[in-house]
């Protein structure tokens, strides 16, 4: 598996993928009609809970829902939740972008989300995640999370299990929350504090390290039963596990052959925690800040309204704009009630150029909210100078 690309290639590939590209009433109006003639919506937000869509090139596709959960990296999917909250229907749209995902795919999703937003009336919040960095809210609709290498033709379901491309699973977390994510075969994905999986398409090896939890442990085995379930008995020879200890023997010799041969030791933070404290490094410096967009003089202009710790007093002042709350760990964009249409149709488009200008990662979560629809974490970005992490 090729390792992760640098933030300026994924960058490039998804740059202007989460627009909406529409303007005045008069096209939001034809566009909602295009949308509710759209057989791939029929049903959307009808009843509470998830569905999924992945996008298969320019097409939608339906997720069964016995694989709600499992996400390919070369993909974009479509998450819709549907929820009650104050004895009313609402709706969160949750935009997802695999890292490996082409251009193609993640504009077509980019489209298809709007669709879906014209289809249930600009209700919902829409969340832009992308892979590896997804917002606590997305990863809460899920019991447990398998992102997984390769794109929609690369499935184990379309290729014979001696074709079968090895992957290795990287299986973290704690209690229900134990995810298992597709990382690069390679020494420097492996640490000595999580559990890995080694998948062979025939064989499933488990790397069991010393300082695993239990639950990292757990979420292994059953992680590979469900693997086991689901090839229909082309798994063979069990659930073997490597552990450090362990003398030469023909499994972890064929284990650790995949990575070179066997290290002298491993670290105890892997190099994804390592940058995750270099993140937390940033959004403990990061100084919040509150910009106004508006397009009254016929062009779209920005404004600097507060710095440091914000009012929301403010956005009784400005209802008939855009507003753009940026607190580091996530960017907020408010629409007031009466923002006129194009101020909307470009809000997205705009967030996305205000993150690339501002050299940030690419990955920063950007969320669209409507006036009285704001969800509680909005409120969390006022009157304090850094916002929780939980905020996302």
């Amino acid at each position: 598996m090729a390792a992760p690309e640098d933030d300026e290639e994924v960058r490039k590939r998804l740059a202007d993928t989460n627009m909406e590209n529409y303007g005045g009433k008069e096209h939001r109006d034809k566009q909602r009609a295009i949308a509710e003639k759209a057989a791939e919506w029929d049903g959307a937000g009808d009843e509470f809970g998830i569905q999924v869509w992945r996008i298969n090139k320019f097409r939608v596709d339906h997720v069964p829902q016995d694989e709600y959960g499992t996400f390919f990296g070369g993909d974009s999917y479509i998450v819709l939740n549907t929820y009650e909250q104050d004895n009313a229907k609402l709706h969160n749209v949750h935009f997802w972008l695999g890292s490996e995902t082409t251009q193609d795919e993640a504009g077509s999703a980019a489209i298809k989300t709007v669709e879906l937003d014209d289809r249930l009336g600009d209700l919902p919040v829409q969340y832009r995640e992308v892979q590896g960095h997804e917002t606590k809210s997305f990863l809460d609709l899920f019991p447990s999370m398998n992102i997984m290498a390769g794109g929609h033709d690369t499935g184990f379901t379309h290729v014979e299990p001696v074709e079968y491309e090895p992957r290795l699973l990287h299986v973290h977390g704690k209690k229900k929350r134990v995810r298992a994510t597709a990382v690069p075969i390679d020494i420097r994905s492996l640490n000595s504090t999580d559990c890995f999986i080694l998948d062979l398409g025939t064989q499933l090896i488990q790397f069991r390290p010393p300082g695993a939890s239990m639950w990292e442990k757990r979420g292994c085995n059953e992680k590979c039963t469900a693997i086991e379930g689901e090839r229909h008995g082309k798994v063979k020879g069990g659930k073997p596990i490597v552990e450090w200890n362990d003398e030469e023997n023909e499994i972890n010799t064929k284990f650790w052959e995949h990575f070179g041969g066997k290290p002298d030791s491993l670290p105890d933070t892997s190099e994804f925690a390592q940058q995750k404290a270099e993140q937390e490094s940033a959004f403990d410096a990061h100084v919040n800040v509150l910009y106004h967009f508006t397009n009254e003089n016929g062009q779209m202009e920005v404004t600097k309204l507060q710095e440091g710790t914000l009012n929301r007093d403010i956005l009784q002042q400005e209802k008939d704009d855009v507003i753009l709350v940026d607190v580091g760990r996530v960017i907020f964009l408010w629409i007031g009630s009466t923002a006129n249409g194009d101020e909307i149709s470009h809000a997205m488009q705009n967030a996305q150029n205000f993150l690339y200008d501002s050299g940030r990662p690419t990955w920063t979560p950007i969320q669209r909210i409507f006036d009285g629809r704001e969800p509680a974490c909005f409120w969390k970005a006022f009157d304090c100078e850094r916002v929780p992490k939980d905020i996302v």
